[in-house]
């Protein structure tokens, strides 16, 4: 059986036996009392070991990683160490924070870079997650793990898919590029509501349950593994512990159960509380009932289908080519029903007429708008 042998790379893999923290030779030789001279001097160029353990310390001392490898081979020039089926750990600290399995890999740099390739898995001691990908490169002295070429991940809190995934452990930080896509984490998909997050960077701290992106992004929300609901906006942010979504910059959503279609320039979306909040000018129409309405701002009660619209309130339906305006608008969308309060207006080509009055009713199946002035009230049946 081949014996273990350990070595702990110290400096430049130039002159690699000037890194040999212990020196290579089985561990039945290890022995304090042997002198220098029954030391070798040097590492044959192209060496190849088998069974062994590296090591690299900082300047202070503690550990930046150790790799147990099948074999490791050396480059003529000493350069690069080849390893062969690594089991590896990565240390912040002096602690252990990753655990790493591969096919292959190389050190290089000093011992400043290590390079893995083929069926990596990445495991959390701290923070729970779990990577996956064909190739990791682990930069200790930059507090960077960074995850290529088909990643996926795991996390009490999301599970992901990117093309590359950079780990800051210290900021308690992942950055996910290129096609991403993730989702968030409930016990019952089938039961309980879920979001897909997609975009083509996500910015994800584990540690405060938010995920950020400064580029366009989407964000869905399934019923029973069915959208229901669909956010897309030029950049946003979602609060994972409470479940709030903020997108800015031409946002636009779509209420598939309602159906609704809402457009603005940004808004907070309450998953949990299933309301929609918007301090900016929006548009909400309503493609079955032909019905568009603008203001300056509004909020949504997606469980009671009730929106409230005010200040500069604008309804016009195609139906009877009807403009309403007014200061606040109720509009219920399970009841078809309109309610406008404050300085109320309603015109409509057939046939022409033009109402004011301080409030109006009106009910989109039956086509039925009154407008009440004071004591008169006036009600419109269209031909």
């Amino acid at each position: 059986m081949a014996q273990t042998k350990k070595v702990a790379i110290l400096g430049g893999l130039a002159a690699l036996i000037a890194l040999v923290l212990y020196v290579v030779l089985p561990l039945d030789r290890f022995n304090p009392n042997r002198t220098a001279e029954e030391v070798p001097a040097e590492t044959e160029p192209g060496l190849t070991l088998r069974n062994v353990t590296l090591e690299q310390p900082d300047d202070q001392g503690q550990l930046l990683w150790r790799v147990e490898a099948e074999e490791v081979t050396y480059s003529p020039n000493q350069q690069v160490a080849v390893i062969k089926r690594p089991e590896s750990q990565l240390f912040q600290d002096g602690e252990a924070i990753y655990d790493v399995t591969a096919e292959t890999g190389e050190i290089r740099e000093n011992g400043n870079v290590i390079f893995l390739r083929g069926n990596i898995v990445a495991t959390g001691r701290k923070n729970g997650s779990i990577l996956r990908g064909h190739e990791l490169e682990w930069r200790p002295q930059e507090d960077v793990l960074i995850m290529r070429q088909q990643i996926t991940g795991s996390h009490p809190q999301l599970r992901a898919a990117a093309d590359e995934a950079r780990v800051y452990n210290r900021e308690n930080r992942m950055e996910l590029e290129g096609n991403v896509v993730a989702n968030t984490v409930v016990k019952n998909p089938q039961t309980e509501p879920w979001l897909k997050l997609q975009a083509q960077q996500l910015l994800w701290f584990w540690a405060e349950e938010r995920i950020d992106s400064s580029q366009p992004l989407r964000v869905e929300q399934f019923k029973a593994n069915r959208i229901s609901d669909v956010v897309v906006g030029q950049q946003g942010s979602v609060n994972l512990a409470e479940k709030v979504a903020t997108l800015k910059g031409s946002v636009t959503m779509q209420m598939l159960e309602l159906p609704l279609n809402l457009a603005t320039e940004a808004m907070e979306w309450r998953v949990s509380d299933q309301q929609v909040n918007v301090n900016q000018p929006l548009t909400v129409t309503h493609p079955q009932a032909q019905l568009t309405v603008t203001a300056r701002q509004g909020s949504m009660n997606l469980a009671n289908q009730v929106i409230t619209l005010t200040d500069q309130v604008v309804a016009t339906g195609e139906q009877n080519q009807s403009r309403l305006t007014t200061d606040q608008l109720t509009w219920s969308v399970k009841e078809e029903t309109l309610v406008a309060t404050g300085r109320v207006n309603y015109r409509q080509i057939n046939p022409n007429l033009n109402l004011t009055g301080e409030r109006g009713v009106g009910r989109l199946k039956d086509q039925i708008f009154v407008v009440d002035g004071g004591p008169v009230v006036t009600e419109i049946v269209p031909n």
